[in-house]
């Protein structure tokens, strides 16, 4: 007996190149991707090109089937285990494995070595981190990934730190579906209206309240314990109505002192300004569906998907 499938969402975007996440309205069984700026047409070169990719219940993380068109038009069939779909369910609160990194690099941003990378736009938290203590225990938001040899530590600026890591750990983490949220901060500015950087992209919005906590060991401390308002917000960046122009400036410690043990500076949401009410702590959890770069296709190429349910009402 076959199960019928209902088609749940369906959508159009212009790809950037890089890979995104598409929220749905409920957790899909089957999920269709089709470039279509490129079908029917010829690549331009040797090699064929995906004009359609697809993904089933059942399928690994970032596991895909592609079909391809090349200069003749010919259509041919394959599969990918990287770089695919990945199913994005913000209910689900498992944390994942354990996985070996063998090199951090003391970068802008810090480029994290490991042969089992996460997806882009995951977060992971970082520990046991030889040689470069500062970090161990924070999390961060995945930036570039070339799979199976790096990832970024997307909002990590470790240029600065004296030595890199030689080894480490890191899990993929539970998103935090709940907003506003706490945030660890990897940096402040000294300027007329401090903004500062935090580790996990953020979902503050202007008006929000916010707490400062920025331990001795991190330099700052003038901003230790105020309360701001955040008056700009970007990605992973919050700009407060406090002008640090004339604070200490801020500074991860060295490797060693934060071996002795350092309580790792953070923001953490205290209110929101009267006039608006558009951040109560709400729950902002949803299914999705991860496209990587063997889905996504090249800058300004049109994308349609399409999400489908099974339907188990006969």
């Amino acid at each position: 007996m076959s199960t019928p499938m209902s088609l749940i969402a369906s959508g159009t975007f212009v790809s950037n190149g890089k890979p995104r996440t598409i929220e749905l309205p409920k957790a899909p069984n089957y999920f269709i991707l089709r470039n279509r700026s490129r079908w029917g047409t010829s690549p331009g070169s040797g090699t064929p090109l995906i004009i359609e990719s697809f993904w089933y219940t059942g399928f690994s993380d970032l596991e895909c089937k592609n079909l391809y068109e090349d200069n003749a038009a010919a259509v041919t069939a394959g599969s990918t285990t990287t770089a695919g779909f990945k199913l994005v369910d913000l209910s689900n609160q498992t944390v994942g494995a354990p996985v070996a990194i063998t090199a951090i690099t003391a970068a802008t941003a810090a480029v994290a070595s490991t042969a089992t990378t996460p997806a882009e736009t995951d977060i992971v938290r970082v520990y046991g981190t030889t040689g470069m203590l500062q970090i161990g225990g924070m999390d961060f938001t995945v930036g570039t990934v070339v799979d199976g040899v790096s990832f970024e530590l997307a909002y990590m600026a470790a240029a600065g730190f004296a030595a890199a890591a030689t080894a480490g750990t890191y899990r993929v983490i539970p998103r935090q579906y709940y907003q506003p949220t706490n945030y660890y901060i990897t940096g402040i500015s000294q300027a007329a209206s401090a903004v500062i950087t935090v580790s996990v992209a953020h979902n503050y919005l202007v008006g929000d309240k916010i707490r400062v906590a920025v331990p001795t060991a991190f330099g700052m401390t003038e901003i230790n314990g105020l309360l701001a308002t955040v008056t700009a917000v970007g990605t992973s960046t919050i700009t407060v109505d406090v002008d640090s122009t004339g604070f200490t400036a801020f500074a991860f410690p060295t490797s060693a002192v934060a071996g002795a043990g350092v309580t790792f500076p953070h923001v953490t949401p205290v209110g929101e300004v009267s006039s608006k009410l558009t951040s109560a702590m709400d729950n902002t959890g949803y299914y999705g569906m991860y496209c990587g770069l063997n889905t996504v296709g090249a800058n300004s190429q049109t994308m349609d998907w399409l999400a489908f349910s099974r339907d188990y009402t006969f």
